[in-house]
């Protein structure tokens, strides 16, 4: 193998992405800054063909990096990926991509019903390569891209195309080629949510239900506070302060920086810069007492449909019968039917199993070999 390139001008990347365009598939890796940072964005893109890898410093290349849409919105070549939907999302986010034919490795194993999906598990099973995973927490924002960084990226996409069609032989003798398309084309067609800071949220720190409703203000109090600090410096939230300082605070109700200081995981400069910030969110929470009950949520859109008794029934049945029929195949249970699609079927259900095969997530393949079986189950009863 060439010495891995990195990719850092934009001249350089439109020659490069003319290569890749030439060649009959391509395998797609994304690192980012997520863990890290508030704001989650795209640091690196690894890019490989069968003979090259190209690693993409897409925080050097900026806006320059949407070239890239042209190699993966091609409907009739492959862009490979392993557990790619976070992927998309973050590409799509950062850049606005359309994704035209994605195959993901993840996908092909879920629906074998494999125990181990992840790639480092597959690796080892497929190709007998133990990758090296201890980069999975690094901070792909921080430069310069070193040696060792260049191993660890390439081996995430150089050995897709194996894995690949390995993997896909055996999908294959199980009859799952209508399926994959399915699950491989719901990954390209994932959107990205705007991220929305929830206050409530402060209720998964454990303890919080120990403390008095004025303390409970507090945590809420300073668990807002910690939120705006983050975004504004770019930090995650931990970074700022841990989950357990605030409930110390929430707990201790420091009334001066001295006090303050005193808190336990607080960084000098934290008190330096924002003490005086943080002691106000704390006076203002305990103005505002919280319950220990979470108030109730009004609904920002059509309130989903509830089940009666018999459909939730119904959908009892539904999911038995997919495990004996997953267990016979010898395929994993979203080969027969995926769960996002289950409640749907039973809430509305189609009217035949030709209407079932038109459901975008079901197909011709699964309603071909179970319509009869799924509408026995999901079909509104007589009256």
């Amino acid at each position: 193998m060439p010495e891995t390139e990195i990719v850092t001008d934009a001249d350089r990347l439109n020659r490069v992405i003319e290569e890749l365009l030439a060649a009959p598939r391509v395998a797609l890796d994304i690192e980012s800054d997520g863990f890290y940072n508030y704001q989650d964005r795209v640091c690196i893109v690894t890019l490989s063909s069968e003979d090259v890898d190209y690693v993409i410093d897409t925080i050097a290349l900026g806006e320059a990096g949407a070239q890239m849409q042209r190699l993966v919105e091609r409907p009739d070549v492959p862009v490979l990926m392993h557990s790619g939907q976070n992927d998309v999302l973050a590409l799509k986010r950062d850049y606005g991509f359309r994704f035209g034919l994605v195959h993901d490795t993840a996908v092909a194993a879920m629906l074998l019903g494999l125990q181990h999906t992840g790639l480092a598990a597959l690796s080892e099973a497929y190709l007998g390569l133990k990758l090296e995973k201890e980069l999975q927490r690094h901070d792909w924002s921080r430069r310069p891209i070193e040696d060792a960084h260049l191993h660890y990226l390439i081996n995430d996409t150089r050995h897709l195309f194996k894995l690949h069609d390995l993997i896909i032989d055996e999908v294959n003798k199980h009859e799952l080629q209508d399926e994959y398309a399915i699950e491989c084309e719901a990954v390209a067609m994932a959107e990205p949510r705007k991220r929305e800071f929830d206050p409530e949220r402060f209720r998964k720190i454990k303890g919080h239900g120990d403390l008095s409703e004025p303390q409970r203000g507090v945590l809420k109090a300073v668990y807002a506070w910690r939120n705006g600090v983050a975004e504004r410096l770019d930090r995650a939230p931990f970074r700022i302060v841990g989950d357990s300082s605030l409930l110390e605070m929430a707990r201790k109700l420091p009334r001066d920086l001295e006090k303050l200081a005193e808190i336990k995981g607080l960084g000098e400069w934290l008190v330096r810069e924002n003490g005086t910030e943080l002691l106000a969110a704390i006076e203002e929470g305990q103005g505002e007492p919280v319950s220990v009950r979470p108030p109730k949520r009004r609904p920002t859109g059509p309130l989903p449909l509830r089940m009666d008794p018999g459909q939730r029934d119904r959908l009892g049945r539904l999911k038995r019968w997919r495990e004996k029929e997953a267990e016979a195949r010898g395929v994993g249970l979203q080969a027969i039917l995926p769960s996002a699609v289950m409640k749907d079927l039973i809430l509305e259900p189609p009217p035949d199993a030709g209407a079932l095969a038109e459901n975008a997530r079901v197909g011709k393949a699964r309603a071909e070999r179970y319509g009869e079986q799924i509408m026995k189950i999901v079909g509104k009863p007589e009256q």
